[in-house]
């Protein structure tokens, strides 16, 4: 009997410990964005449309806890330091944002898309939009979705005159999941398996 409870007490343990080891591996991700710009007026840093200047800040290196939505990208800013108004986007302007992610595995990837649109100085006219091709990043076992319009575009504020708004920013945003490895699924269910005759066992003493 002693070496029943035994045995019994170390499969409990095993499953708890896969039952615990999932969460952990699922709800913990750590990342840092960076991005680059390429084509005409561009450099990898910003681009020059006439008086205008766009440009995009890194996030910081961001720990989440998915699913969770909103998280931190970077953000774009818009400036407008006189010269040509309005101005027109080159086709050719394309944006890349970069995910790198350090836990729970390491990898990259990207979001990649054209920036297109006019913009307007006093009054503000116009639009200025980043077009991703796709709005879903897959790095492992965590889903990057980009928080977009219902056009899957980003649309990227322009300056005005008004006071702090000048340049102007646009925050990017995404929500976040994880599925679970297979490898922890697998131990999870083993050890479930693993219960069935300790329980059958139980209903008979």
């Amino acid at each position: 009997m002693g070496v029943r409870r035994l045995a019994r007490a170390v499969l409990v343990g095993t499953v708890a410990v896969a039952l615990g080891s999932l969460p952990v591996v699922a709800q913990t991700v750590t990342y840092q964005t960076s991005g680059a710009f390429s084509g005409t007026g561009c450099t990898a840093v910003s681009c020059v449309f006439g008086g205008f200047t766009l440009s995009y800040t890194s996030s910081a290196i961001v720990t989440a806890a998915p699913p969770v939505n909103n998280v931190d990208m970077g953000q774009f800013t818009l400036f407008f330091g006189g010269g040509t108004n309005p101005a027109s986007i080159p086709g050719d302007v394309v944006f890349t944002l970069t995910v790198n992610q350090t836990v729970p595995s390491v990898g990259n990837g990207s979001f990649v898309g054209s920036v297109s649109g006019t913009i307007g100085w006093n009054p503000a006219t116009g639009s200025l939009v980043w077009s991703p091709t796709s709005t879903t990043l897959n790095i492992g076992a965590v889903t990057y979705q980009l928080v977009t319009d219902n056009t899957g575009k980003i649309g990227i504020v322009l300056p005005t005159p008004n006071a702090g708004e000048n340049p102007n920013t646009t925050s990017i945003k995404a929500n976040l999941t994880v599925t679970p490895e297979p490898s922890t699924v697998a131990l999870m269910a083993t050890g479930m398996f693993g219960l069935i005759p300790v329980i059958r066992r139980r209903r008979k003493e």
